[in-house]
């Protein structure tokens, strides 16, 4: 089936490396966003083993931007500026991913949306003639996360957000559906990248993307060196999930 499109923006990644997934002797499945601008978004499915991929959620509502969407971070409206025209809304689609811990459960959202969503892995593995019907459907809308460029999951099952609005760190726990916060510092802004490691720590960037020519106007660079990596201690001794990546 058709992967990448023209404006295809294959952005963030998961790993789930169990062997008993898809394909004999699999070597397990990667689940990856397309959070094009341009409105392709969906989500892409890779058999490591034998390198089939396929989508789904394609052009699905959950996966796009939601319209005029408009973040605030440290005080300014960030917008999506491209050369010669004027300001658009915060555009990328779906971004942020996160496997459960069990791995039974993508979780998912669009950067340019407020909405935290999940769809059960199974779903997203089968290619039968009404699994992209299945797909939509088995798709659930749990709880308003504000922008967010990046999740993480911990062997507790929390999923970790960044919450650039509020210069954090959230903590969405799939038990009981709560929003919780986990870390908050005025040096945080736009947090893109995170991952935990076995020392039990959450690792994760702020890289000022706000302040990119691309979100400011008009299309000045207000991004000052250096970007900053972080590190928090996870809670209840929570570490690196062993079989996903």
């Amino acid at each position: 089936m058709l992967i990448p499109t023209g404006d295809s923006y294959l952005n963030d990644v998961r790993f789930d490396l169990r062997s008993n997934l898809s394909s004999a002797n699999s070597s397990g499945v990667a689940y990856i966003t397309d959070s094009s601008s341009e409105g392709h978004n969906g989500l892409v499915i890779v058999d490591l083993a034998s390198g089939n991929s396929w989508r789904h959620l394609n052009g699905d509502s959950r996966t796009h931007s939601e319209l005029q969407f408009l973040p605030f971070v440290w005080g300014q409206p960030v917008y999506g500026f491209m050369a010669g025209e004027p300001e658009q809304y915060l555009g990328f689609g779906a971004d942020g991913i996160a496997l459960s811990s069990d791995g039974h459960t993508l979780f998912f959202g669009p950067t340019g949306g407020s909405y935290l969503y999940s769809v059960p892995t199974a779903l997203l593995r089968a290619q039968g003639p009404a699994s992209e019907v299945r797909a939509q459907a088995g798709v659930n809308s749990l709880t308003q996360k504000g922008a967010s460029d990046g999740f993480e999951t911990d062997s507790n099952g929390l999923i970790y957000l960044g919450h650039p609005q509020q210069e954090a760190v959230v903590i969405y726990n799939p038990t009981n559906g709560s929003m919780s916060t986990f870390v908050r510092d005025p040096r945080i802004n736009w947090i893109d990248t995170l991952s935990i490691a076995t020392d039990g720590y959450l690792y994760f960037t702020v890289n000022q993307l706000q302040l990119a020519p691309q979100q400011t106007w008009p299309g000045t660079e207000r991004r000052v060196h250096p970007y900053v990596l972080f590190r928090a201690k996870l809670p209840n001794n929570g570490t690196k999930v062993s079989t996903l990546a």
